[in-house]
């Protein structure tokens, strides 16, 4: 059967939402099993790698969810480098599969100096907060492969252009709220609030994919 002929946004976003209600659901198990663990964090962003895997089209959007999937493994580890290693792959296929639709607006060249600008001057405010050098490395390359990812969206030929910019500015302010708590200053609800970014800019990224690789 053509996956296609199941695999709909409806379909696919009733799965994801299961998924995620079983991730915020976890603490009411009270369980410690990393397994269980793992797989509650990992699960919702791996059903829409593979659910989009499957739908077919240009694989690279696909890729970028599981390797995004791996990454929130890492996470739940708490090994911090894997997890921006995996994330920064995630967003290198994103921008390939953004690139591969894109093309030149010179009304949007203003827009992209603009968000460079305020991106840079943001990220140097964190990497000035972080003492750990392996960390400034890493964290310094990833800012400029995440803005990167979002300034590639300006570009893509698409009706829903400003929808995949949107849900990469969600993106990126998920893993601001990352790097704020873990090297400005905690907040409260920092974990809720980077976990709902992440999963709303992950599952606007599959519907559009949906609709566009139809």
């Amino acid at each position: 059967m053509n996956c296609r002929n199941i695999l709909n946004n409806r379909t696919v976003t009733l799965l994801f939402l299961a998924a995620a209600a079983l991730y915020f659901g976890r603490g009411v198990f009270d369980c410690s099993n990393q397994f269980w663990l793992d797989a509650t964090k990992a699960l919702p962003v791996m059903l829409l790698g593979v659910t989009t895997w499957l739908y077919g089209g240009n694989k690279l959007l696909p890729i970028a969810m599981l390797l995004s999937a791996a990454g929130d493994i890492a996470g739940e580890h708490g090994a911090f480098l894997w997890q921006i290693g995996f994330f920064a792959a995630a967003h290198i296929s994103f921008i390939a599969y953004f690139v591969s639709r894109a093309s030149f607006k010179r009304s949007r060249v203003w827009m992209l100096a603009l968000w460079c600008t305020l991106f840079l001057l943001f990220g140097g405010f964190i990497v000035s907060h972080i003492g750990n050098i392996a960390f400034r490395i890493a964290c310094s390359a990833y800012i400029l492969i995440i803005g990167s990812m979002a300034a590639a969206t300006l570009f893509i030929d698409s009706s829903r252009q400003w929808c995949y910019t949107a849900a990469a500015l969600i993106f990126v302010i998920s893993d601001s709220c990352i790097a704020w708590n873990k090297f400005v200053d905690k907040f409260a609800y920092a974990g809720l609030a980077i976990m709902v970014t992440y999963f709303l800019a992950q599952l606007i990224f599959a519907n559009l994919y949906i609709k566009d690789e139809r």
